[in-house]
């Protein structure tokens, strides 16, 4: 993959592969069936990718909800990004590689930011993925959401505290103190992934 992108390598096995991704499920996952899509290339986000790359990720996002959906009784799911556009910003979250979150929940991850943490971004609705750059013209930090509808928005700004929609899904939890994958690794989850798929070591 070009990175120790965990440093606990156990939780690092593929579930899911293409061309020019893997799919690995998330260390610190607050919720059964959280992965996360990461490029065998280095890009620090994924507005950085090439447009056949974006063409290949569509593709992968839908094999997920096919396969992994079922699997855990779900029938909606939420891709989001945390952006940095430099190194070491506190918008990556401690990770500098770029790393798209895929969720199976219905949390309105929006109105959230507002609601739980009174945060209101200027957000914009966007065709797709590829349209990230376009759509970042001071080269800012920037939030991406895929909601449970499909629609694509993000939101740019100089200061996007770190963990944002971890925050927010852990206020939709009732648990708003355990967001922090550094410290809470909910490796229950990462392993009901690995035992449905029935992964062997």
């Amino acid at each position: 993959m070009g990175c120790n992108f965990f440093e606990n390598k156990g939780y690092n096995k593929p579930v899911f592969e293409s061309e020019n991704f893997l799919v690995i499920p998330s260390l610190g996952s607050l919720v059964e069936g959280w992965l996360l899509i990461v490029p065998k290339k280095f890009h620090l986000n994924f507005s950085e990718l090439s447009e056949p790359h974006f063409n290949e990720l569509e593709v992968v996002i839908s094999q997920l909800s096919e396969l992994f959906l079922p699997m855990f009784k779900k029938d909606r799911f939420v891709v989001f990004e945390h952006g940095p556009t430099i190194e070491n910003s506190v918008a990556g979250c401690g990770v500098d590689y770029a790393h798209l979150h895929w969720i199976p929940i219905d949390f309105d991850l929006l109105s959230g930011v507002s609601v739980f943490l009174n945060v209101d971004y200027d957000w914009k609705t966007i065709f797709s993925l590829r349209d990230l750059s376009a759509n970042n013209l001071n080269n800012e930090d920037y939030l991406y959401v895929r909601d449970q509808k499909g629609v694509h928005h993000m939101a740019c700004h100089k200061r996007i505290p770190s963990q944002t929609f971890r925050k927010v899904i852990a206020h939709y939890l009732g648990t708003p103190d355990v967001f922090d994958w550094k410290l809470n690794l909910g490796v229950e989850h990462i392993e009901s992934v690995y035992a449905k798929l029935q992964f062997k070591d």
